[in-house]
């Protein structure tokens, strides 16, 4: 019998190995792509529910003016994705609802804080900024560490621990002070650019931002998957689904296959998807000290609640999201029918709420997320007629103190890893699409593309 050989084999069906499948047909190869569930996308899915149509876990996309999925697509996308503009990200406290401040100037407006906040704020973001330019390890220590020293008011820390917890997956006590600014877009995540030409496109850019090529995909989040999918001309894909890679078949420490729950599988280029922390399930031929490495890597659960309400509500007419922040279980919002009309049924409005799992009681987490959206929304509560709960791990890794991802290229030859595990850049897709790209990089070194 003839062994089935192909020049790439997948491990994983979402938008990182789709997007590697994609890119790897382009360049001619034959591709199989395996994965454990019975869809493709992970949690770049949208299903519909009485008319309703919910992502998995709310999505904005960021860098689509030249962002590393706006390269991908230009590159290999055959169908193309059309958004709608995110105008802005909110944070809502009590009745108040200001843009997040990504400026000089609009954090002089944000009276949402008190002026000595503002000012303490703007002081240590433009420290920051500075230090960043010098020596980035200068921000490797938590923004807690990094704003204890600032009297700020227990408002104004319930908003940065807020916004830490919606950039990393983990609180202010966990996440580096460079993932704030990157995050903000005054920090390159992926550079140390210490020039004094760097540090002054730094400071210009407090003053005066351009980070606003973000869009929500038309049609939901499926949109992207399905705009992978019918990219990759017909049949010269294979898909697997509801099969679980199992072992890695390594020889020499170079890579000849997958073994899965349901047969072996040839090929010297394999491109793993999952989480990178399961690796080694997978083999046996990794160091100690990778592994090592690997056990650090933390993640983050989060609760979604999508509300279909009876009829638009005024608190949520913006194209845009929004941070509330007022209770110990803040959440992120956004209102996709705002952007897409036809993800709710006429005249009603479909809105996704999420925060980060606190509780080992689900129950008693969703009561918590409900408690702050009607205390922030008061006027949402009537208005409710249909509720769907989702519980994601939106990262496939949390950014926090002292963990290093692993780079795409693993120990193993042929052996390459995509996924929101393996780039500390942006978040979602956009994260998922930087390592993508990294992963390419490492191939055409290796002579796998040109």
């Amino acid at each position: 019998m003839t062994k089935p050989k192909y020049d790439a084999i997948i491990i994983g069906g979402g938008i990182s190995g789709l997007l590697a499948a994609l890119v790897l047909r382009k360049e001619g190869k034959k591709v199989l792509v395996i994965e454990k569930s019975d869809y493709l996308g992970g949690n770049c899915r949208t299903y519909e529910i009485n008319g309703y149509h919910m992502d998995t876990g709310p999505h904005a996309i960021t860098g689509l003016l030249n962002g590393p999925l706006k390269i991908l697509m230009d590159e290999y996308f055959s169908v193309v994705p059309k958004f709608t503009p995110i105008k802005s990200y909110y944070a809502r406290w009590q009745k108040k609802l200001q843009e997040i401040p990504l400026t000089l100037l609009q954090l002089s407006y944000f009276d949402i804080l008190s002026k000595k906040d503002r000012a303490l704020l703007a002081g240590a973001m433009m420290d920051a900024v500075a230090k960043s330019s010098i020596n980035k390890n200068a921000l490797e220590k938590s923004v807690y560490d990094y704003i204890k020293k600032y009297n700020f008011s227990a408002k104004s820390i319930k908003f940065i621990d807020a916004i830490s917890y919606f950039l990393s997956g983990k609180s202010m006590k966990e996440t580096p002070s460079w993932r704030m600014l990157g995050g903000s877009g005054y920090v390159d995540e992926g550079k140390n650019d210490k020039s004094v030409e760097s540090h002054i496109k730094k400071i210009i850019k407090f003053a005066k931002h351009d980070y606003n090529s973000q869009g929500y995909p038309l049609g939901g989040i499926q949109n992207i998957t399905s705009s992978i999918l019918n990219s990759i001309p017909k049949n010269k894909v294979s898909f697997k689904t509801n099969e679980k890679a199992t072992r890695f078949i390594v020889k020499n420490n170079r890579i000849k296959g997958v073994k899965t729950d349901k047969g072996t599988y040839y090929g010297n280029t394999v491109v793993y998807s999952g989480f990178v922390k399961d690796l080694p399930d997978l083999t046996d031929k990794l160091s100690a000290e990778y592994k090592s490495e690997l056990k650090k890597i933390k993640q983050t659960k989060s609760a979604t609640l999508w509300l279909g309400l009876k009829k638009k509500i005024p608190e949520l007419s913006y194209l845009g999201s929004e941070v509330y922040f007022d209770t110990n279980t803040p959440y992120w919002a956004i209102p996709v029918s705002n952007f897409d009309s036809n993800l709710a049924p006429k005249n009603r409005q479909l809105v996704g709420f999420t925060t980060v799992i606190k509780e080992d009681d689900f129950e008693k987490q969703l009561n918590k997320l409900k408690h702050s959206i009607f205390t922030a929304l008061p006027n949402i509560k009537k208005n409710i007629e249909f509720e769907h709960t989702q519980v994601t791990i939106p990262e496939k890794a949390a950014i926090t103190i002292g963990v290093k991802f692993p780079s795409p290229k693993s120990p193993i030859k042929g052996l390459y890893l995509v996924g929101t595990d393996t780039d500390v850049r942006s978040m979602g897709v956009t994260r998922a699409s930087y390592s993508v790209l990294e992963a390419l990089r490492f191939m055409k070194e290796d002579g796998v593309i040109r």
